[in-house]
């Protein structure tokens, strides 16, 4: 048995704990320095460390009113481009300190940054041995989290309400099963530290707490994504109708169902035809979806919509998706703004009917374009989120007694009140017969 591999990893980490214990006390040096400064306003704000797309439309959104910026350690190359994100530990640090970027990089923010936005499985420290100590740090020094899981840092499977859900996570990502009590510790620790905290349609499965009520945090720039000005009309008889589907993790979106069901169309004599977007540059997509779909398929098990939907409902598509239970999604009807999202909730059982109505249906296609527009405009703008993160820094910096558990209650909110209701021809998000 060749023992090197082991040896070596834990020498690295024997390493990085000894380099992490001599950065302590300059750290709490720092913290002391930092604590002693004036209050900044308005705060200035950090996004990060995890690349998902969603902290660079956040950063951007917030730059009108705050200083923003994101710092990643990388990004996925794959689909998005490195100038989406600000900041690089190697470009601000240079690479031959990389068992230090951790600590460098909690330093350098520490410094510069007020109100830090990071998933569940941490900030800059996170990385670290001393993942526990960030929290503290940070309060110490005056400063406030806000914590935004997006998926694998906060999914405890066994905790999951839908078994369908759970098993896509288990087809693509089967060793976070492995590492669920060390997931749920981090969901725990942020559950107590967190100035705020924001899990969106995973809160049922495994939260504690939310700050927030909201079926979707996520924010596009609708300058990029560009309402479609017209539509062929095709009706699949008369002519084609192409559905787009952005796979990147097929097991998670339930792909497999999508093309069956497409499949049985073609065979019935119906025109048209699936487009699989896997692993392809955002700006590709975006031309895709405004030029030549004609429908939105995202995905099949999971609860809720994700970034996909909501792009497709700012291109004017009509979008195919899974909301999920209704004893889940009655929560957020009630309590938030689900009732007046357009995504066709389907299943895999039900996904060759929908799109049949869909394909044969261009009015209907229409109306649902329509609608996830003006629904993005009100709920996934740039100027929601300024609303929402605008009010919780009311809240967590300036500390004014604004009521975020009901910001988006539908007789509550003022935001809600003083925007029309999105009218739409679902009903609890399905086709009425």
């Amino acid at each position: 048995m060749n023992r090197r591999p082991t040896l070596l990893v834990g020498m690295m980490w024997f390493a990085r704990v000894i380099l992490a214990l001599g950065f302590l006390p300059v750290m709490l040096a720092w913290v002391v320095l930092i604590r002693l400064r004036p209050r900044r306003t308005p705060p200035r704000l950090f996004w990060g460390p995890v690349p998902i797309i969603s902290v660079k439309y956040w950063s951007r959104a917030l730059r009108p009113d705050f200083d923003s910026d994101t710092f990643v350690w990388d990004y996925y190359s794959q689909i998005n481009r490195r100038e989406d994100f600000d900041h690089y530990p190697g470009d601000l640090f240079g690479k031959w300190t990389k068992p230090l970027w951790p600590q460098l990089g909690f330093l350098w923010a520490l410094g510069k940054y007020d109100i830090f936005h990071v998933p569940c499985s941490g900030g800059l420290l996170g990385v670290t041995p001393f993942w526990r100590l960030e929290a503290p740090l940070l309060r110490m020094a005056g400063r406030k989290v806000v914590v935004l899981p997006y998926g694998a840092d906060a999914y405890c499977y066994s905790r999951i309400r839908s078994l369908s859900w759970q098993h896509g996570l288990l087809v693509n990502y089967p060793e976070n099963a492995r590492i669920e009590p060390q997931i749920e510790r981090r969901i725990r620790y942020w559950e107590k530290w967190a100035d705020a905290l924001i899990p969106t349609l995973m809160g049922p499965d495994g939260f504690a707490r939310w700050d927030v009520l909201t079926p979707s945090y996520v924010s596009i720039d609708l300058e990029e994504w560009k309402h479609k000005t017209s539509d062929n009309g095709h009706d699949g008889v008369k002519g084609l109708v192409k559905i787009c589907h952005t796979p990147n993790h097929r097991g998670i979106k339930g792909t497999e169902f999508l093309v069956s069901a497409v499949k049985r169309l073609k065979e019935r004599g119906l025109q048209v035809e699936l487009v699989l977007l896997e692993n392809v540059q955002n700006q590709e997509v975006r031309r895709f979806l405004h030029e030549e779909a004609d429908i939105l398929a995202e995905q099949f098990l999971s609860q809720g919509y994700a970034l996909s939907a909501i792009e497709g409902m700012a291109t004017g598509l009509p979008v195919l998706g899974s909301l999920g239970s209704r004893n889940v999604t009655a929560h957020f009807r009630r309590f938030s703004f689900l009732d007046e999202c357009p995504v066709i909730s389907s299943s895999p059982e039900d996904l060759e009917s929908d799109l049949e109505i869909l394909v044969t249906h261009p009015e209907l296609r229409h109306k649902l374009g329509q609608a996830g527009r003006l629904y993005v405009e009100k709920y996934h703008s740039p100027e929601a989120a300024r609303h929402m993160f605008g009010s919780v820094y009311e809240r967590i910096w300036d500390g004014k007694l604004v009521d975020l558990i009901n910001l988006f209650h539908p007789l509550k909110s003022n935001y809600r009140k003083s925007q029309p209701v999105v009218e739409h021809p679902l009903v609890n998000n399905r086709i009425e017969d």
